[in-house]
């Protein structure tokens, strides 16, 4: 994933702010809008839902960016994540009889360039780690997923999980060192 460039986003938000440019809220979704839905999906696995709180997410994001208050946001990329999770965990409270799946083994993304067999044992690594990353604790499967999926550095993690960020440093080094294990167990019993 590549990460928006800095400068033109700055200019994006700036447009947003004072003049609420639409066209400008455009540009900032379509750079957001596929890590957002992906970020969304890996929380709650539903597409239909992940494509309707994806879309809650920008709404609000645009309903914030349009206050005075919306200066405040120094970096948008963890704000914008921190909405989605907000709204993920709202999606929780309100349907508590919602249960996590556990297959997902449709849900894989595998490049259309490789030959068969690196699909079959790339297929197969994602899938162990899927299964792996359920057994993790929430807390160390958001760190690890939004450090490791959606790239961000320790300190947009640290604001978006409201840690600092030597909390969130050693959060996912213990995230990281427990996912480990599970893999190496499940590795050891394979054989």
């Amino acid at each position: 994933m590549t990460t928006p460039n800095k400068l033109k986003e700055k200019i994006l938000l700036f447009k947003i702010r004072r003049n609420r440019d639409t066209e400008a809220f455009g540009e900032l979704y379509d750079l957001y809008v596929d890590s957002i839905y992906r970020y969304v999906f890996f929380k709650i696995s539903s597409r239909e839902d992940a494509e309707d709180l994806a879309s809650e997410v920008f709404l609000k994001i645009w309903n914030y960016l349009v206050t005075e208050e919306s200066d405040r946001i120094n970096n948008f990329r963890p704000f914008a994540y921190k909405v989605a999770r907000n709204l993920v965990t709202d999606f929780y409270r309100k349907n508590k009889h919602i249960e996590i799946p556990i297959d997902s083994e449709n849900d894989t993304i595998i490049d259309n360039q490789k030959n068969i067999f690196d699909k079959l044992a790339i297929a197969s690594e994602v899938e162990e780690v899927s299964k792996a990353m359920k057994e993790l604790k929430s807390e160390y499967r958001e760190v690890i997923l939004l450090r490791h999926v959606e790239s961000l550095n320790i300190g947009e993690i640290a604001s978006v999980i409201g840690k600092t960020n030597g909390a969130t440093r050693t959060l996912l080094h213990r995230a990281t060192g427990t996912l480990r294990e599970i893999l190496n167990q499940e590795n050891e019993q394979r054989s």
